[in-house]
């Protein structure tokens, strides 16, 4: 504390005692210099007016000052010390907030005469202020809260509860939302300014409604703006489900009432913590199978979307464990009461359960799964069925595979599932910026990047997250997945500074989107700085927060794929930082845990940058075996034109070059150079990716590889 903060502290002290026990127009500047307690040199001074009004400059500051020294008082006695927690609802994080300014409106009527003196002094205008010859600038105080206090006093405001509410609505406003910075303070000392005029108004109201009403100010003029309207759905949902609770706990009512609560929270896609946890407390207050009143599609949703909220917060197996339950219900119980209903929800446990098999890691199997609901879903969606819920369950399915046949490798035939997804929906809905539309361009970019297609994705990309954007909340999942996607593609395409632009401007890396959200998605986007981070110069700190990330994904609800993941992407950075050996150690890890048949392409992206490691540390024959263990994964579930498979080439086509042996250079860049469309239209590589160029380059400086000659194109304008 500096010295000027010191005497500001004494001086709020002493007035704070005098204004006590003295009427306002009675109080003399000699009475509370003289109680000013402050050692000069180990001996207490007696003090002048016009010392004191050097320090406090007017009396508006001065009594400022001892309504912050009384609070700061009567809080201490009276108020937790304990820092607030974050609340698990709304509910509960209003009435955090009304007990915080409960506080504020006992102190009130604890202290009446002291506030109503205050109140007097807060407005009081000094004849010297008012002369020509006065100052037009207001005095500087220091940045500390006390300095706040003081410059808000001579502007004519209080903000002597606003450190105390500050804490608080943060906490609160965390259980819909992430405060930006400096959100909560804002809020606080505007809401303690309000809190003062209206309790100082109404000296005789009840506490508890003044606090009550102006915790409500503070939710719709703050809250509500910052998280969005859709909170005041759930704020219904969850009163009703109190009052559910107090006056019939156990019944359909409170059921009911709880799946409104689901509801509220599953919709928006922002809490899907919350909504799984919500969707486990549902399926506890539904009957069990062979109970009276158990209804056994209703078990089966609930199970189904508490999975998958579970799936998409990352936490994998909770989400297996609710998904079979699902499918258990679903072949044993609900079959052989409703047959039709029995085979729909197979489908669709099996359909989640394939997304979820994508996500750990094993996109082979998932591949099958999901063929398998695809089929069981056909019947219903033949062409001229329109917009029936059969097409738009098998839709969804059909995506779904396209996903997961260009996450296992078969990326030709993935992108032609893609393509015939988005021109179905197309085609059945008629408008390109329709939702349903976008999405299905999402997973077509998706599968574009996978089959070497970056620069058409990334076009897909940014128009459909600017489409997503104007629907769907910030904080969302969605409109987050969708830049987590496009940082990929920035990163495919060499764009670190891009990357790591649209990653710190994106709530993704937040630790409240990782704890509220998605923690999948955030650690994805972490990765994805990490590696920008890394090819922008500084692989150093790409080191240090790849490192931490693992360690933070080892063991946790990620999965073993997404901590493989990690440490490919920090073995990638070690090689960055010319440390091949922790890279080499890295790999090895990786490889232990690495299934077949799995992930293809996870374990051709280790494989390549093994042989990558032993090329750096000069061991031509081991990197040899990694070369060749890759490509002979174009028989195990990678196309032969997949662009792993092509990378490796250039690897080892570099590799001749380097060394002189110029043998074999033509076949080995062929497949890169060849512009030939395959069998989704397009060349292996697209334009502008950059193993392409580089292959180019490559082949100019041998010489020994004819690049194809293609004839040369001129705008029609300059012929």
């Amino acid at each position: 504390m500096s010295a000027q903060e010191r005497r500001l502290s004494a001086i709020g002290e002493a007035a704070a005692g005098v204004l006590r026990t003295t009427a306002y127009h009675l109080v003399r500047a000699e009475d509370v210099a003289a109680a000013v307690r402050l050692s000069r040199e180990g001996h207490s001074g007696r003090r002048s007016a016009v010392w004191l009004y050097n320090e406090v400059k007017s009396r508006r500051v001065l009594v400022a000052l001892a309504l912050d020294h009384a609070f700061a008082e009567f809080a201490e006695r009276n108020g937790p010390q304990e820092p607030p927690s974050v609340p698990a609802s709304l509910v509960e994080a209003r009435d955090q907030v009304t007990q915080a300014l409960l506080l504020v409106a006992r102190f009130h009527r604890a202290e009446s005469f002291l506030t109503q003196q205050v109140q007097l002094g807060i407005g009081d205008i000094a004849t010297s202020e008012k002369r020509q010859s006065a100052p037009q600038e207001p005095p500087s105080w220091p940045g500390s809260a006390i300095g706040r206090v003081a410059s808000a006093g001579w502007a004519g405001r209080v903000l002597a509860y606003a450190r105390h509410l500050a804490p608080v609505l943060a906490a609160a406003a965390q259980a819909v939302c992430p405060p930006p910075p400096g959100w909560a303070e804002s809020c606080a000392e505007k809401l303690s300014d309000l809190a003062f005029d209206a309790l100082t108004d109404d000296p005789d109201g009840p506490v508890d409604r003044q606090a009550a009403a102006l915790g409500a100010h503070w939710y719709e003029r703050h809250l509500v703006p910052l998280a969005g309207s859709w909170i005041n759905d759930l704020d219904v949902a969850e009163r009703v489900l109190d009052l559910a609770r107090r006056s019939a706990p156990g019944t359909r009512a409170e059921t009911d009432a709880q799946a409104g609560v689901l509801r509220s929270v599953a919709d928006t896609g922002i809490l899907l913590r919350r909504a799984a946890d919500e969707a486990a407390e549902l399926t506890r207050l539904l009957p069990r199978p062979g109970e009276p009143g158990g209804d056994l599609s209703s078990l089966c949703d609930v199970h189904g979307r508490r999975g998958l909220a579970l799936a998409r917060y990352g936490d994998l197996e909770a989400a297996r464990a609710c998904l079979m339950d699902c499918l258990a219900v679903a072949e044993n119980e609900l079959a052989a009461r409703e047959p039709a209903e029995g085979v729909a929800y197979a489908a669709r446990a099996r359909h989640n359960l394939g997304e979820l098999l994508m996500e750990a890691g094993r996109p082979a199997e998932a591949a099958q799964l999901i063929e398998r609901a695809r089929s069981a879903r056909a019947e219903g969606a033949a062409p001229g069925a329109g917009l029936s819920p059969a097409w738009r369950r098998y839709t969804v399915t059909a995506q779904a595979a396209a996903r997961a046949a260009a996450r296992s490798g078969d990326v030709v035939a993935g992108l032609r599932l893609a393509e015939a997804v988005v021109a179905d929906r197309q085609a059945r809905l008629g408008e390109p910026g329709d939702i349903n539309v976008v999405a299905a361009r999402v997973s077509l970019a998706e599968t574009l990047l996978e089959a070497g297609q970056p620069i058409e994705a990334r076009h897909l990309l940014q128009e459909a997250r600017r489409h997503r954007a104007e629907l769907l909340q910030p904080i969302a999942y969605w409109p987050n997945y969708d830049t987590v996607r496009l940082a990929q593609v920035e990163l495919a395409l060499r764009e670190p500074a891009t990357v790591l632009r649209l990653l710190e401007r994106s709530p993704v890396l937040s630790e409240w989107f990782a704890a509220h959200v998605s923690f999948r998605l955030w650690a994805e986007a972490r990765i994805a700085h990490g590696l920008a981070t890394a090819l922008a110069g500084d692989a150093a700190a790409a080191r240090g927060a790849l490192a931490e990330l693992a360690g933070r994904l080892e063991g946790g609800p990620g999965g073993e794929a997404l901590t493989a993941a990690a440490r490919r992407a920090l073995a990638e950075a070690e090689l960055m930082g010319g440390d091949a050996e922790t890279a080499a150690g890295l790999l090895t890890r990786v490889r232990e845990c690495e299934a077949v048949p799995g992930d293809p392409p996870g374990r051709a992206r280790t494989l390549l940058l093994a042989a990558r490691c032993e090329d750096a540390r000069g061991d031509d024959a081991a990197a040899g075996r990694h070369r060749a263990a890759l490509a002979a994964l174009a028989g195990g579930g990678l196309d032969p034109s997949h662009p792993l498979l092509l990378e490796g080439r250039y690897d080892e086509a570099v590799r001749r070059f380097e060394t002189g042996r110029f043998e074999g250079l033509d076949a080995l860049l062929a497949p890169l150079l060849d512009r030939t469309p395959l069998a989704h239209g397009r060349p292996a590589l697209g334009e502008g990716h950059p193993l392409l160029l580089k292959a180019m380059v490559l082949a100019d400086r041998s010489g020994a590889v004819h690049l194809p000659r293609v004839p040369r194109q001129v705008l029609w304008e300059d012929a």
